[in-house]
């Protein structure tokens, strides 16, 4: 079963460049694990599934964590932190949308998205 969080957003001061550290960026951040919990559609207990709320803390607590000059590098940490805190996830996919400026074409997002498996 896929559990996921879409669009959670935040100003953060990572990036490469002296002004993204400095002045911040607008980021939206999906962040989707792939779980055994075919139970709980039966159950109807939280108790047997993980808990939304927790995927949106593990974003929180890492975008919010030190700066980065690398989003690729945001994006490990936050598949790292729901692999290694919950067993029950044995696949997680985060993508990440920076706002962009000063980039060639005045794109409105750049970006990356990176999965990661258990045991990988």
């Amino acid at each position: 079963m896929k559990i996921f969080v879409h669009n959670l957003e935040f100003e953060g001061f990572h990036g490469v460049y002296e002004e993204e550290r400095r002045d911040g960026r607008r980021f939206q951040i999906d962040l989707e694990v792939m779980v055994d919990t075919e139970s709980a559609a039966d159950s109807d207990d939280l108790e047997e599934t993980l808990d939304y709320r927790r995927l949106a803390e593990i974003v929180d607590e890492v975008a919010h964590g030190p700066s980065r000059f690398l989003v690729e590098k945001l994006a490990g940490d936050i598949v790292d932190a729901a692999i290694a805190r919950y067993p029950q996830v044995q696949e997680a996919t985060v993508r990440i949308r920076k706002h962009a400026t000063g980039v060639v074409g005045d794109p409105q997002w750049v970006g990356v998205e990176l999965t990661r498996r258990r045991d990988q």
